[in-house]
């Protein structure tokens, strides 16, 4: 490498907090564990997803580990792939930048993002959906009546066994 070590930026809004990882290491493994040396916790991330494997070059590949939800590379499904500047790897559903220093930038250069989860052979499967969250940030809209809906059920049930109890002890002084 030139001037610099490549570098992940993990581009999806959930994970601000760790969003560059400077690579320098001979293999890292990414999953959704804390066991791993890239740990991305989301239920469409597998335990052991991928691992990038530091090439001769100085660059980069990926090598799918048979994850659940796939890897793919600027939207295309693969086992194992070399990185060029500026790839967009997608693990699950989370989009990760590769970012290489030694290349030429060019001009005007831009990266588009977009998630998209249909291949040819059919679609991808979510598989793991235990850990979804209704009250996690940017599901507001579209769960916020259902939150209304269920807090109301619940308080209104607890609110007639309060009456009911209470029926019970003011008959029984009687």
């Amino acid at each position: 490498m030139a001037s610099g070590n490549p570098k992940l930026i993990i581009l999806s809004e959930q994970f601000e907090g760790q969003k560059i990882h400077e690579l320098s290491d001979q293999m890292y493994s990414i999953g959704r564990i804390e066991e791993r040396s890239i740990c991305i916790p989301d239920t469409t991330v597998s335990t052991n997803h991928c691992e990038l494997v530091r090439n001769e070059d100085g660059s980069y590949r990926v090598v799918d580990l048979g994850s659940s939800n796939g890897t793919r590379i600027n939207g295309a499904l693969i086992t194992e792939q070399s990185l060029n500047h500026s790839d967009m790897l997608q693990v699950g559903g989370i989009e990760i930048l590769y970012h290489a220093d030694d290349e030429d930038h060019g001009e005007g250069q831009s990266a588009t993002t977009g998630i998209n989860l249909e291949d040819t052979a059919g679609g991808l499967q979510i598989q793991e959906l235990g850990n979804v969250d209704p009250f996690k940030k940017g599901n507001k809209k579209g769960n916020s009546k259902i939150v209304k809906i269920v807090l109301t059920a619940i308080f209104s049930v607890l609110g007639l066994i309060v009456l009911l109890f209470l029926g019970k002890l003011i008959l029984k002084m009687f």
